[in-house]
């Protein structure tokens, strides 16, 4: 029996030891990895078409199709896909208008680009837009369906991405494969880079696109891939160009590791390991993990374990993503989630070393890693893509230190929020004694005291930055506005629990309701609202399920609370 794991080992070292074969999946990783420009930023092909298989289809994978994959195919084919049904309709009055064209709910870029009355109605609407006018949700899904068409006509003919640098300045625009795909493309590649290189550009592109439309054998397709892929970095050698080729690899490393998916099953893992321990055991603390034995222990380490790995991963994808893009987060909805979501961890830990108890990280793991699914779910209308900060954000410091102080007072009303919930939930279906209700309601309000104090930090900070760039500390921008709101609603709750109006229930219950002015403040002004001066962060979509979630919560609480009220025989102060 002990030959067996010898052998094993034997024909696993044999099978390591031979080359891996050339595959068609092999050479689309070659073309993944080549450097392209596309939105003022040089990027791996990789990065692009994930972007642009979102952007036109509303998916990450069309058909089960990787996305490298998928828009070599629309290069190399466009005759094939142009009339395939990729782009959504979600709305009714257009799905009428495209009518028998649309296909389980999609029509392709063909008729949307070929659709007269369509055409017609959307370049109205793109006018108005360009006035200033308010447009209705139709005429704004209509401008973004023809946007869907568009970017699929320009990849497909060549216009996107920039594949060529240019040698004089390699971060101004980059020849897209238009400009030297034909025959006449060396000839035009000559003109900036050796002859010699440019034909041999040209032509190792020509083999690979004929080899791509006829599906041709798996190791001509990989040779041929990688004879193009050398051949461009043999171009950009004879004229001295020298790309950043490390924060290439780190983005690639990004890309497939998807450090926040991992996050958010680490923090419901941790989640699921401490609510199965606290049903058992009322009073857990961290030397519980060390005093007790059994599963108990087991669970309790293992609750604390995946929350710190959570973090830690949660951390790295952070830190890479900042190394990547060159700048802090502050640029769109998506960052803001991530960052928030890693506030509220981050909060909880320091939280947890003051208080010792495994209900800090329980509630923090359930609601970062609901605010990660939430990220990663919703692609569509929170944008993951990396782009250039705008020029209002670039070289600003007061603006930065005023976004992540701003952001970080989310995280930790977004802490609130979640232990507000275990406190209503404990009074309503614990018997424990008062005591313990004291205690939960003493983290609760910790955790709002460091959100307010962030939130009137960096609405100050957001008057110094006002001032700086537009002349004036205060101007009631709506932005500025709702921050302000949300201000006064904590300061509330925090006076009323000062002066004796609000009990321990009463302040669970208030740091609920006052999360709303947060929402509004983070979300409603850029996706509901849209107006303002901070027009850099507008977003649109998803605003029914935003309410209908608020909504829910506001009623579950309102039950919660007229299930207290009801079972107490003396009312508390509320």
């Amino acid at each position: 029996m002990k030959i067996l794991p010898r052998k094993i080992f034997l024909i696993a070292a044999l099978i390591l030891s031979v080359p891996p074969s050339a595959s068609a999946q092999s050479a689309y990783d070659i073309l993944a990895e080549m450097p392209v420009q596309h939105n003022g930023r040089i990027k791996p092909f990789e990065s692009f078409s994930r972007e642009a298989a979102l952007t036109v289809t509303g998916k990450n994978n069309f058909q089960g199709i990787p996305p490298t994959r998928l828009v070599w195919n629309w290069i190399a084919k466009p005759e094939k896909w142009a009339p395939e049904p990729m782009i959504p309709v979600a709305l009714k009055t257009l799905q009428e208008e495209f009518s028998l064209m649309l296909i389980r709910g999609r029509v392709s870029p063909e008729t949307v680009l070929h659709h007269r009355a369509f055409i017609e109605k959307t370049q109205h609407a793109i006018m108005r837009k360009d006035r200033k006018e308010k447009l209705s949700f139709e005429d704004q899904k209509r401008i973004e369906i023809y946007d869907r068409a568009l970017f699929f006509q320009e990849i497909a003919n060549g216009s996107l991405p920039g594949w060529i640098a240019h040698p004089d300045d390699p971060k101004a625009g980059w020849l897209p494969l238009k400009a030297f795909a034909g025959a006449e493309g060396g000839e035009l590649l000559a003109q900036f880079f050796p002859p010699e290189k440019a034909a041999q550009v040209s032509g190792n592109f020509q083999k690979l696109l004929f080899l791509l439309r006829k599906e041709g054998a798996s190791e001509e397709l990989f040779e041929a891939a990688s004879d193009y892929a050398l051949s461009l970095e043999n171009l950009f050698e004879s004229r001295g160009i020298i790309l950043d080729h490390e924060t290439l690899k780190r983005e690639l490393a990004y890309n497939r590791l998807r450090p926040f998916k991992w996050a958010w099953k680490l923090y419901l893992l941790s989640a699921l390991f401490l609510t199965g321990l606290l049903l058992f055991e009322k009073k857990v603390t961290a030397s519980f993990i060390f005093q007790s034995s059994g599963l108990k222990q087991g669970a309790a380490a293992a609750g604390l374990v995946s929350f710190l790995a959570g973090f830690a991963v949660h951390f790295y994808g952070f830190f890479l993503r900042c190394l990547i893009a060159g700048r802090p987060p502050v640029t769109n909805m998506y960052e803001s989630v991530i960052w928030v979501s890693w506030g509220v961890a981050l909060f909880s830990l320091i939280l947890f070393g003051v208080y010792r108890t495994l209900f800090i990280p329980l509630t923090a793991g359930c609601v970062a890693g609901f605010a990660l699914i939430i990220a990663e779910s919703f692609p569509v209308v929170l944008d993951a893509s990396l782009s250039p900060l705008v020029p209002v954000l670039r070289s600003n410091f007061w603006l930065t230190i005023h976004v992540l102080t701003i952001t970080l007072s989310y995280a930790a009303f977004a802490l609130a929020w979640g232990l507000g919930h275990g406190v209503i939930f404990s009074f309503v279906f614990s018997r424990d004694p008062i005591q313990a209700h004291q205690k939960l309601s003493r983290f609760l309000y910790r955790a709002m005291q460091i959100g307010v104090i962030l939130l009137a930090s960096g609405t100050v900070l957001g008057g110094v930055w006002a001032n700086y760039s537009w002349g004036r500390f205060w101007g009631w921008d709506p932005k500025e506005t709702w921050a302000v709101i949300a201000l006064l609603g904590y300061l509330l709750v925090l006076h009323g629990r000062f002066a004796g109006w609000l009990g321990n229930f009463g302040i669970a219950v208030g740091s609920v309701a006052a999360f709303l002015g947060v929402i509004m403040a983070w979300y409603g002004v850029n996706f509901v609202l849209a107006a303002g001066l901070h027009s850099y962060g507008f977003g649109g979509g998803g605003a029914p399920y935003v309410f209908a979630v608020a909504g829910a919560d506001l009623l579950l609480i309102a039950l919660a609370a007229f299930s207290y009220k009801r079972n107490q025989k003396a009312v508390p102060s509320f």
